[in-house]
């Protein structure tokens, strides 16, 4: 009983104690999170400066030409008489038919398809007459163009400009939808229609009218200037592209170019500053097609199965469309440099204050990044700027009426996102075949060998397999002198003589193409590669591209021959290398 109150006060003295050690640390604790959530708020809400490496603002450059003479690049784009004879440039080339399809044959193996590139080729050569007399030119798989213009100077690397002859198909039930004929190249006054008008027989006229202007008043490049047109981009360019890159690597070797720049994205009025941006693509997602053959027992149609290969397949079709692939945004992607551009400069501080600081924390801040892609995947225009897309473009299956379907085929095209690969892709669309497979018995076979089941089995057999694979195109580099005079070249060109009365600098953004150009052939040529139309359109999808009533605003074809003329005589310099 003595002993009970010393034991009382070592009680409380121990739980004091153990007081203090609790109260101890989570003071520790939360003076570690003031601490550091005080340090990245500083960091991060801190303002950042215009020229900042986040993304530099480049100071307008024009060509020593523009500074003794610029009546040429005015006459370009304000002169009438040379307006109409651009038009008709441009409108005889829609009219000739240079469509395709997919599942090509070589040109040696199929000479009558391809021969509709011969009346193009001579419809060049007659628009372009000083273009055919003074430069060399090669035809690469007899219908490849790749035009030379040797510079004076070996020292400087060569430039190439792309584009391409072929068009899409016109489908056949969508004519009468056409206000003028697809082929006509009818010019309103305003927008020239037709098939190719803004995808890309523009592009292809814009580059030859370039050179035969600078021919004509005696120009003499340091630089070498290479074009390259070929003629089935939109069939990936296998035929065409592959074979003209090929050459290039086999003659001038690998890395040998100063740049190249293809078909893309030009200006546009940004959502978020409200201001016209330009926006080169410095990268592009890697595509894969796959197929899903689905082979299973025949009959008539009076004692159907309970689900046909047909009902089967679009149970598959079902659960793909039902999960789609979860947007990504990483430091990989140039969409982030994009906003976070747009938050560096905002030229008319139109973005909310709290969204900016989002946008600059997005690159390592969990909640951040959720906010931005959110905002971005609002738009359908934009949300597959991120994240792995995939369509079910083709499906085929039946023969008859009262026969049972025996083989069903589905095609899904997947633009695999830049911080994926096609192998994650091909994994995960063999979970979705195998979890339809095993509801219905069915053995898989995936790309070669059997995931599921045995081959034989008797209620049927999947079979999948892939085409056109290609991986996440490798990232242009930013902030050199090729960025530099690239962008320096787009603020001449748009706030000197586009845009004269703005009140504020065009920020130009590395940016990323959704769908992929005939630069995939050219990777191991130069790590410059531009996919960019620089002219102001306010996106592509406004002139209807692969659809009714393509379309181009003229102003916008002469803006970018306009650029062509400026920006090759800026680059004729030693200044312009990295």
């Amino acid at each position: 009983m003595l002993g009970l109150p010393v034991d009382e006060k070592h009680k409380q003295c121990k739980s004091k104690k153990t007081h203090l050690i609790v109260a101890g640390g989570l003071i520790g604790l939360i003076s570690l999170w003031y601490l550091s959530t005080t340090f990245f708020t500083g960091v991060i809400f801190s303002k950042v400066p215009k020229n900042s490496n986040l993304c530099p603002l480049f100071d307008p450059i024009a060509p020593e030409s523009f500074h003794k003479d610029n009546s040429t690049v005015l006459s370009i784009l304000f002169d009438e008489t040379y307006r109409n004879k651009s038009i008709d440039n441009l409108s005889g080339a829609i009219q000739i038919d240079t469509q395709i399809s997919d599942d090509l044959v070589d040109v040696p193996e199929a000479p009558q398809f391809w021969a509709k590139f011969e009346k193009f080729h001579e419809y060049l050569e007659h628009t372009f007459p000083l273009v055919y007399e003074k430069l060399e030119i090669e035809r690469i798989n007899t219908y490849g163009l790749l035009y030379r213009w040797n510079g004076s100077s070996s020292d400087l690397k060569p430039v190439l400009l792309m584009a391409h002859q072929d068009t899409v198909p016109v489908q056949k039930d969508t004519i009468s939808d056409w206000s003028y004929p697809p082929f006509s190249g009818h010019y309103d006054g305003d927008f020239i229609y037709g098939r190719g008008a803004a995808d890309c027989k523009n592009v292809v006229i814009a580059i030859l009218e370039t050179l035969e202007l600078l021919i004509s008043q005696d120009y003499q490049p340091q630089r070498s200037i290479l074009v390259a047109f070929g003629f089935d981009e939109e069939s990936s360019g296998y035929i065409g592209a592959s074979k003209i890159a090929q050459h290039l690597e086999d003659t001038l070797g690998p890395d040998s170019l100063y740049a190249i720049i293809d078909e893309g994205d030009g200006l546009k009025v940004d959502d978020l500053t409200k201001t016209i941006v330009a926006v080169p693509g410095t990268g592009e997602k890697g595509y894969i097609d796959i197929e899903v053959e689905l082979s299973t027992p025949g009959g008539h149609s009076s004692i159907p199965p309970d689900h046909t290969s047909i009902g089967i397949m679009s149970q598959l079709a079902y659960l793909i469309e039902k999960d789609p692939y979860d947007p990504i945004l990483t430091e990989k992607n140039p969409t982030l440099s994009y906003y976070q551009c747009l938050a560096a400069h905002d030229p008319k501080k139109n973005i909310d204050s709290k969204f900016k600081k989002t946008i600059l924390k997005a690159a390592f801040n969990h909640h951040a990044n959720k906010k931005l892609i959110k905002y971005i995947t609002q738009n359908r225009f934009t949300r597959y700027l991120i994240g792995t897309s995939q369509a079910l473009d083709i499906i085929k299956g039946g023969e008859k009426s009262n026969a049972l379907p025996e083989v069903t085929r589905l095609l899904v095209n997947h633009r695999v996102a830049i911080e994926s690969t096609n192998d994650e892709i091909k994994r995960h669309f063999i979970k979705r075949v195998i979890k339809v497979a095993t509801k219905h018995h069915i053995a898989v076979k995936a790309f070669g060998v059997y995931v599921h089941g045995k081959p034989n089995n008797p209620a049927g057999e999947f079979v999948i397999t892939e085409s056109g694979g290609l991986p996440p195109a490798p990232p242009t580099p930013l902030n050199d002198k090729v960025w530099q005079y690239l962008s320096g070249v787009t603020r001449h060109v748009f706030e000197d003589l586009v845009f004269p009365d703005l009140d504020y600098p065009i920020v130009t953004s590395p940016a990323i193409m959704t769908g992929n150009t005939d630069t995939r052939h050219y990777w191991n040529l130069t790590r410059n590669i531009f996919r960019y139309s620089p002219l102001f359109s306010n996106g592509l999808m406004n002139n209807n591209i692969h659809s009714v009533d393509e379309k181009l605003k003229f102003d916008n074809h002469l803006q970018l021959h306009a650029f062509f003329y400026e920006y090759l005589q800026a680059i004729d310099t030693k200044a312009a290398d990295n």
